[in-house]
């Protein structure tokens, strides 16, 4: 069999390519393993290697990574095909393929193409109960979704932060906050999210953690300046929606959280957002103090 992997969820991705070199390894051991980096090796070798019969084992697993890289290989797909072995299973890896071109309608066709996505905010929450409960540990999902939005929507970033805090017991909001770092983008979100509401002291308090953290201050102000492109976005849709968000190039997770932010202000107010922040860019890049600028910014929204 000829599988291809492909896809942006790469803890998926490699999750199920180890399942796979597990099998095979369980079965007949090393002997039956082959790998092959794409980049690194002519096309020739790859068929060489599909065609040629197990040594001293019954069967083999050839794996060949950074499939994108190799553009006479990627043409001479139906060939491989041909060629190999009937005790031979092969696995082409390849995170992201060019849907264009013709040889990703080769793959399709030709091999078991399974595309691995992120999944989307809404489900990993219940994917982090139970992959904390694989883990010997607990997990809420109240307190599985405040993971998401404080560590991100990457599935295998959210991995390690479970495997690091099961050590610990039981994971609760209160060992969330004590063991991991609030992201820059989740941090933004919480920022804004206070500003609306008029609390200024916690927007400050999110701000100098950042610094704290030494994210510098024209980091935070160009995280600003995405989040409130997102924000004029999410106010000026129609219909206001996660799927016309998405459809405009968001993430679920960001089209989610700006949909949240966008009920606390008008369109005029986020224009004005942009304007002033676009003057306080120009006034950091001559002789304005930064922190100062961005402070009081945050304190005028």
């Amino acid at each position: 069999m000829i599988r291809t992997l492909t896809g942006k969820n790469s803890f998926a991705l490699q999750a199920e390519l180890r399942s796979l070199i597990t099998q095979v390894q369980d079965e007949v051991g090393d002997l039956g393993i082959e790998r092959f980096d794409a980049s690194e090796v002519d096309a020739t070798t790859v068929l060489q290697a599909v065609q040629s019969l197990p040594f001293l084992v019954a069967k083999k697993l050839v794996v060949v990574s950074s499939l994108q890289s190799n553009a006479e290989l990627l043409d001479r797909i139906a060939e491989l095909v041909d060629r190999t072995a009937e005790e031979v299973e092969v696995v082409l890896v390849e995170p992201v393929l060019d849907k264009r071109k013709s040889s990703y309608k080769d793959l399709k066709k030709l091999t078991n193409l399974t595309e691995f996505n992120e999944p989307s905010p809404q489900e990993l929450p219940g994917w982090l109960v139970a992959y904390a409960k694989e883990q010997g540990s607990k997990l809420s999902s109240q307190d599985a979704s405040y993971l998401v939005e404080r560590v991100g929507a990457n599935q295998q970033q959210l991995a390690r932060e479970v495997e690091k805090l099961a050590l610990a017991g039981d994971i609760t909001k209160e060992s969330i906050n004590a063991l991991t770092e609030q992201s820059v983008q989740s941090a933004i979100f919480s920022l804004l999210d206070a500003a609306f509401s008029g609390d200024s002291a916690r927007a400050l308090q999110l701000y100098r953690e950042q610094r704290r953290a030494r994210v510098e201050p024209q980091y935070i102000l160009a995280m600003l300046t995405w989040q409130l492109t997102n924000l004029a976005q999410a106010v000026y849709a129609d219909p206001q929606t996660e799927s016309t968000l998405v459809a405009a190039g968001q993430s679920p997770f960001t089209a989610r959280k700006s949909l949240q932010l966008a009920k606390h202000v008008s369109k005029h107010q986020v224009k004005k957002m942009i304007e002033d922040l676009s003057d306080l860019d120009a006034q950091i890049k001559t002789s304005a103090d930064a922190d100062a600028g961005l402070e009081l910014y945050l304190l005028s929204l």
